[in-house]
């Protein structure tokens, strides 16, 4: 019995561990899509019993290249009429998110450094109705991105099922990347766009988790605020409030190595604030924020030695964002756990 319920912790615990990175992993809030800023290192940490140390290294692939306005997909005429307008037509956001986290884990509570390194790509075709045919332009940046700090307590009960989380974002990452190509070469890149935010964020939440017959479940909400912003290139610049519930299920008899998931993952973000935030040149509501739903099937595979590996896909069930966006097709993550 005791076997069993340490092996169900440790696969809801490899659960939790990709949580986050099923939206993203990135660092920025110009869109709704662009991921988000919560590593889930925090509330395995509130699920491991076990005292000690863990480490976690992940890869996420996300690429922005689907036009969306509001909660449909965007049509030429929309596009065309926004780009007579004035507005600037986006052609592709590419992030990829190395994300380095070590974990401890104490009786009741725990702490989680979560470092990650972005590689963006991003290319427009700039604003007004010439820039399509002739104004292309992209922009390229890599370095570390905004490093958070978690910390967990899970002592509201006797099995640790249940806890609370309370962190802060640093400023860290990079705030002043200028195109790199194009007719906007040398100008800086939207605040939205950067590898950092520019804000202390504070992080809060609480979850939950449990199991019924041979599955495995848990809950989690977070919400993210900047407390604190930095002057951007083009001006003032707030990230939007984050809003995140993720509900996940785990089947727990396919033998002790490989464990099937599914997780349902809901992000709310608020819209930018800011003279660099962009406006809709119809509506003018800023071209930021959004809500979005993501259904997330993976694997996690123990490899022996305190050792896993997971990889997941992450697939939008709706979108619904602020004036015309970039949205992506899928989000894939591969990682591996270590605990010691």
């Amino acid at each position: 019995m005791r076997h069993t319920k340490q092996l169900q912790t440790r696969t809801l615990l490899n659960i939790t561990l990709t949580l986050t990175f099923f939206v993203g992993g990135s660092e920025a809030f110009a869109c709704a899509s662009c991921g988000c800023t919560l590593s889930t290192d925090l509330v395995s940490q509130g699920i491991n019993t076990t005292p000690g140390f863990s480490t976690d290294l992940s890869y996420s692939y996300l690429n922005q290249n689907e036009q969306r306005y509001g909660s449909g997909k965007a049509s030429g005429a929309q596009i065309n009429t926004l780009n007579a307008a004035g507005q600037e037509i986006e052609a592709f956001t590419r992030t990829q998110t190395l994300t380095a986290a070590l974990n401890y884990t104490g009786e009741n509570f725990g702490t989680s450094i979560q470092v990650p390194f972005l590689n963006r790509t991003h290319g427009t075709y700039g604003n007004g109705p010439a820039a399509i045919g002739s104004g292309f332009t992209t922009s390229a940046d890599d370095g570390i991105g905004d490093v958070r700090v978690i910390g967990s307590y899970t002592g509201f009960s006797g099995d640790k099922s249940s806890g609370i989380i309370a962190g802060v974002k640093l400023p860290t990452g990079n705030t002043g990347q200028l195109f790199t190509s194009g007719t906007n070469a040398g100008q800086p890149l939207d605040s939205g766009l950067q590898i950092g935010t520019g804000s202390t964020d504070i992080i809060l939440g609480g979850y939950t988790s449990g199991s019924i017959s041979r599955y495995g479940w848990f809950v989690q909400g977070t919400v993210q605020h900047a407390v604190a912003t930095d002057m951007s290139l083009t001006g003032t610049y707030r990230p939007g409030d984050a809003y995140n519930l993720n509900a996940g299920i785990r089947r727990a008899d396919f033998g002790a190595k490989i464990t099937p998931m599914l997780q349902l993952n809901i992000i709310k973000r608020q819209a930018d604030t800011g003279t660099s935030v962009p406006l809709d040149v119809l509506s003018g509501v800023p071209i930021s924020g959004g809500t979005l739903a993501y259904l997330s099937p993976g694997v996690s595979v123990r490899v022996g030695g305190g050792m896993s590996v997971y990889g997941f896909i992450q697939l939008p069930v709706y979108q619904n964002v602020g004036s015309l966006q970039l949205v992506p097709k899928y989000t894939a993550t591969l990682g591996v756990h270590q605990t010691f």
